[in-house]
């Protein structure tokens, strides 16, 4: 069986062994340390052999893997490591055997600001004659030789920046750098990050190898660039021939790599300020082929190809022409809050389905903000008026701030926080709002006002408020409505004892969309939508002066979450959709027909139905003899009231009212 060893310790190496191993394709991979080790991952097809090697070694392990077979040889080791590549090659001749040569991209040719060398030596004597600090990001191999070379004094003013190795920690201990002066991260390093590392230590000069694009090279110069910091660049020793990693696995399999599926990331930038992303969103940013976004949320990014798009309408055609191997869609904020990651998750689902779509969460306001209020937001209630500022969705918001001590709030503008603390206030509810705006930004501000100070508060820019209740109200358990809680001029009212039956044996649930027919007053349909906010209530009334009252009812009692249709019933429901629960208060004689284009629209709907009429009732008794419902119940209720005649007291009894409720 044909043997394949490569000598890695690249982003290269790593790539052909990820491909073999894809292929179910065995393979030896050489590295020189356990840093390079754990790059690689190792399992039933790769293989990965740990230690520095000499040509004799080099031949040794030839001999051995080529006396069961057939052997081929891939050098994709750094493109500095000319020595190691020469020793390969050497090793392979000695036996007959030829290596294939993959070759990292080199950078085109610089245009001008740096300072260029042929080696080390050369490079270290130019900063002997500089002033300031120095970031040495050539790696651990030459620090040996950086070290020998330059003054005790150009030491104690270099930073250097190592892989978080346990021999580069050795290597930076044996040249005497102090502890302070080392960073040890893994790379490559985007713009933003290399800005804010020379930023930090007050670099003056950046030393580095030309070490193309997987080595972020482009990245370090144009930060470099950007701080005025002189850039002194080790060319790379000679100008190599060879081939990309697909054309090594071509020859090395006699087969194309398969096509990698589109990777797609959906990630949150933040509130918009460099310093606010993730670690991982400044790699996806490093690493993507394409990326999208806001124009906001695009100025601080560096890339070479930038889509000011949001949408995913506007999104996907590109995606489809394009096919990048790897693009990313910025959000602000966080994707999983209240954010338009979820919309362009489905579409990108929908389209590419072999394409691998991850998320990647970021920092959200509401985050932000409750840390800089020095807050803790587990007890916190969450809600967003960004984009859809209507006054139903104004009252949810002052309906939750109501009973709870904190809610966060994403707001359109500024404008929303005067409209907030007026309603606040019209409810007599005691609170103050922490308004931040324009967060991470230079422009940051953070004010805590009072409902007075709100009402006349001025800004602009991205806003976002805490709200916090200083004496929330308790919730009701059974929050039932009294009949002085309605305006009822001379329209007839379901009286309150049968009101609360009724609503009982609706056993609405959250999210139920509930149809009132025959609305009167409203009572009815304002008791259960005052149940819970989730639950969709439409009331039904043709009485021009009654459809009218039940408006001045809902706005008196602050609900969003009820609309009213005026017109007869039989000629409005046809074009509604099914109801969980319908409560028929009266029905102009048409019950018949309306149960049937209610049943029309789906099984499982519960009625409750008031009857006073011997007409009424005997209809209702049909009705349930031809559909036979298995839940049917029927209960008569008899209210009597307690009134005052002159010193004595006596009861006034009402009609009986029948109550039906079933399920058809």
């Amino acid at each position: 069986m044909k043997k394949i060893i490569i000598f890695a310790g690249t982003t290269e190496g790593r790539q052909l062994s990820d491909l073999l191993s894809k292929g179910q394709i065995p393979h030896t991979v050489c590295v020189a340390g356990g840093y390079g080790s754990r790059m690689i991952e190792q399992g039933p097809y790769a293989k990965v052999l740990t230690g520095r090697l000499d040509e004799n070694g080099m031949k040794e392990l030839f001999s051995k893997e080529r006396s069961d077979g057939e052997l081929s040889i891939a050098d994709a080791t750094h493109p500095y490591a000319a020595e190691v590549s020469g020793n390969i090659k050497s090793a392979a001749e000695s036996l007959g055997l030829t290596v294939i040569r993959i070759v990292r991209d080199q950078s085109a040719d610089p245009e001008g600001g740096q300072e260029e060398y042929v080696d080390m030596e050369s490079c270290a004597k130019a900063l002997d004659e500089t002033e300031g600090n120095i970031l040495l990001t050539t790696g651990s191999k030459e620090l040996s030789v950086y070290g020998r070379l330059v003054s005790e004094q150009t030491k104690k003013r270099t930073y250097v920046r190592v892989l978080p190795s346990v021999e580069s920690l050795q290597m930076c201990q044996a040249q005497g750098i102090a502890p302070d002066h080392i960073i040890a991260m893994h790379g490559p390093f985007d713009e933003q990050l290399n800005e804010a590392l020379m930023k930090q230590y007050k670099i003056r000069h950046l030393v580095t190898k030309d070490s193309g694009k997987a080595g972020g090279f482009a990245q370090k110069l144009e930060a470099a660039e950007r701080l005025g910091v002189v850039a002194h660049v080790l060319e790379r020793p000679v100008r190599e021939e060879g081939v990309s990693v697909a054309e090594a696995f071509y020859q090395l399999t006699g087969k194309e790599p398969e096509a990698e599926p589109m990777r797609i990331t959906l990630a949150g930038i933040g509130m918009g300020a460099v310093s606010c992303e993730t670690g991982e969103v400044r790699e996806a940013i490093r690493t993507s082929d394409m990326i999208f976004g806001a124009q906001r949320l695009l100025k601080n990014v560096s890339h070479d190809k930038l889509f000011p798009l949001y949408r995913p309408e506007d999104i996907i055609p590109v995606l489809e022409k394009e096919r990048p191997e790897k693009a990313l869609i910025l959000f602000s904020g966080d994707t999983g809050f209240y954010s338009g990651a979820k919309k362009m998750l489905s579409a990108l689902k929908e389209r590419f389905e072999d394409a691998r779509i991850e998320l990647s969460p970021g920092i959200s306001s509401f985050a932000y903000l409750s840390a800089k209020l020095g807050e803790s937001y587990e007890d916190a209630c969450l809600f967003s008026l960004h984009g859809r500022d209507t006054k139903e969705k104004l009252e949810s918001l002052v309906q939750k701030v109501r009973y709870g001590h904190k809610t966060f709030a994403l707001l359109s503008g500024a404008t929303d926080i005067s409209r907030i603390a007026e309603a606040l206030e019209e409810r007599g509810i005691d609170a103050e709002i922490c308004v931040g705006s324009d967060l991470s930004s230079e422009k940051e501000r953070i004010s805590v006002l009072t409902l007075q100070q709100a009402r006349e508060y001025e800004g602009s820019g991205i806003v976002c408020v805490l709200i916090r209740n200083l004496q929330p109200e308790r919730r009701l358990l059974i929050p039932v409505r009294k009949d002085s809680d309605f305006i009822r001029d001379k329209v007839p009212m379901t009286a309150e004892c049968i009101r609360h039956e009724s609503v009982i044996r609706l056993a609405l649930r959250e999210g139920d969309v509930f149809y009132d027919i025959g609305g009167g007053t409203g009572s009815v349909a304002i008791e259960a939508a005052s149940l819970h906010e989730s639950l969709s209530v439409l009331t039904i009334e043709k009485k021009p002066e009654a459809a009218g009252l039940i408006r001045r009812n809902i706005e008196k009692a602050h609900l969003s979450n009820i609309r009213v249709e005026e017109g007869e019933a039989t000629d409005i429901l046809g074009d509604l959709p099914k109801p969980d629960a319908v409560f028929i208060g009266g029905s102009g004689g048409k019950l018949f027909e309306i149960v049937e284009i209610l049943r029309a629209k789906g099984s499982g709907i519960r009625f409750v139905i008031n009857a006073v009429s011997l007409e009424t009732i005997t209809q209702v008794k049909q009705l349930l003899e031809q559909y036979d419902p298995k839940d049917a119940q029927t209960v008569v209720l008899s209210v009597s009231n307690l009134q005052g005649i002159g010193s004595y007291h006596m009861l006034r009894g009402a009609d009986p009212i029948w109550i039906f409720s079933f399920t058809l």
